[in-house]
């Protein structure tokens, strides 16, 4: 391959949802675009987690979008082959990436063990992807750096990093980047914020894109309305109320938890709610909650929320919700009866403390499983979601008997309608890459955006690699 070529190539996310992988090659140096963990089926994400299409040794810098597992997950699994270049990313994705990151170590050395534990006579065993000084050694190559602060990943290319309005410090990342035939702007959104938020500012799209490589996780269907979210989550606790019942919230630990927790508030204080005892039981939500109230005024929130927050002065901590750190504190909520309510990681139940409160409370039919993010094929999520009566937990079967409800409301993700006004905002001039989105709801995007007149637009596959011109 020339000095002077400019490719990209896609290494995952391309035609799923998971596992972000996107490759930039400028003038004999390559950037790898997020570094995000597939989540779904064991096997079929251990596999894909395991196997880098590109040798990690050959990336000369990283930049991290935001810091969800799917975006940042298989950074310290880079690091341990071999990648020993810079990872760039805004001063709250590194602060929180390092939540993340060692979390996401803890979790698969204890499912592990957990797994070997109760397979022992069966000899089957997993092996955790990396263990926490993998994810130390990747978190030594963090630069933090400021919204729209111009910095040069590699020679030949100049990058900033926007408001991308998805969650706490994420961001799309626009490189300039001269070629023998001029500049060329690439634009990469990572996840892109809807344009109604509870917490941040809504995305706005630059001008002068060549091409854009954007998600297209919801490019089928509209959100319901945010105003909804108060008189459902409303319904559901009533509900639980009056039956004794547990309601699990599978949540994703960054922003989604916060959210719910912001929500929860509200009902309280209006009394549209009776009281029941509420636990946030991930002792990573608990820092990340922390982070929240630390940046609290930064731009990226939304004014009429950091008007709350300067008003508040606390906006996430309540007397009535309790932050459990232990295990002893979590393991001590099955012996406890309903009702009452309890947050716990992961979004997609793949794994952490929220697969112990799900096999102890499938069971029972007055329990409400209560899903409020976007559930991946093949994830235990997606599972319940679609109504399937049995599902494996650890590997032993479990039926369901609980209620399981799914909340879109919630959802940090543009819709179908969002991702139309940005594009043509953005007015890419040479190309459109969808990525970041399963193959319907991909297709979709794509005919509505021909329909709109936008030329160009591909879906690429997973290992493809467009030369751009």
């Amino acid at each position: 391959m020339e000095d002077n070529e400019l490719k990209l190539s896609f290494h995952g996310a391309a035609g799923e949802v998971t596992g972000s992988r996107h490759l930039l090659t400028a003038g004999g140096k390559t950037v790898l675009l997020d570094c995000g963990m597939f989540q779904g089926h064991r096997s079929n994400a251990d596999e894909k987690n395991r196997t880098f299409r590109f040798l990690p040794a050959s990336v000369n810098a990283v930049i991290l979008s935001h810091a969800h597992v799917d975006h940042c997950g298989l950074l310290p699994l880079l690091y341990k082959n071999g990648c020993g270049a810079a990872i760039y990313a805004t001063p709250a994705t590194a602060e929180i990436a390092g939540i993340m990151l060692a979390d996401s170590a803890r979790l698969q050395e204890g499912d592990a063990q957990f797994y070997n534990k109760i397979h022992a006579a069966e000899k089957l065993t997993i092996e955790p992807l990396y263990d926490e000084e993998d994810a130390k050694l990747a978190l030594g190559h963090f630069k933090p750096l400021e919204y729209d602060a111009d910095f040069t990943p590699v020679p030949g290319v100049k990058a900033k990093f926007l408001n991308a309005g998805h969650v706490l410090g994420s961001s799309m990342t626009q490189l300039d980047i001269a070629t023998p035939d001029g500049s060329r702007r690439v634009l990469y959104t990572g996840d892109l914020g809807r344009a109604e938020t509870l917490l941040l500012d809504d995305p706005a799209a630059p001008q002068g894109v060549d091409y854009l490589v954007i998600e297209s996780t919801y490019g089928d269907r509209l959100h319901e309305p945010l105003a909804d979210a108060e008189g459902k989550l409303a319904e559901v606790i009533k509900r639980a109320f009056a039956e004794g019942g547990k309601i699990i919230i599978p949540s994703f630990a960054l922003e989604r938890t916060q959210e719910i927790i912001f929500i929860l508030d509200k009902l309280r204080r209006n009394k549209a709610v009776p009281e029941l005892p509420v636990y946030v039981d991930s002792p990573m939500a608990v820092s990340l909650t922390e982070i929240f109230n630390k940046h609290r005024g930064d731009f990226c929130f939304a004014e009429k929320f950091r008007d709350y927050a300067r008003l508040d002065g606390d906006p996430f901590g309540f007397d009535y919700i309790r932050y459990l750190r232990t295990k002893d504190e979590s393991q001590a909520l099955n012996g406890k009866k309903g009702p009452m309510l309890i947050i716990s990681a992961s979004g997609m139940c793949e794994g952490g403390r929220v697969l112990h409160h799900l096999r102890n409370n499938l069971g029972g039919d007055n329990n409400t499983v209560l899903l409020v993010g976007y559930q991946a094929q093949g994830t235990l999520g997606r599972k319940l979601q679609d109504g399937l009566k049995k599902v494996k937990i650890f590997g032993l079967e479990h039926e369901v008997w609980a209620r399981v409800e799914t909340m879109h409301t919630f959802s940090s993700h543009a819709d179908k309608n969002d991702l139309l006004a940005f594009i043509k905002a953005a007015k890419p001039a040479r190309g459109t890459f969808l990525v970041h989105g399963d193959p319907e709801a991909r297709a979709a995007l794509s005919a509505a955006l021909a329909a709109e007149g936008v030329k160009n637009v591909k879906c690429p596959a997973l290992g493809e690699e467009f030369e751009l011109a």
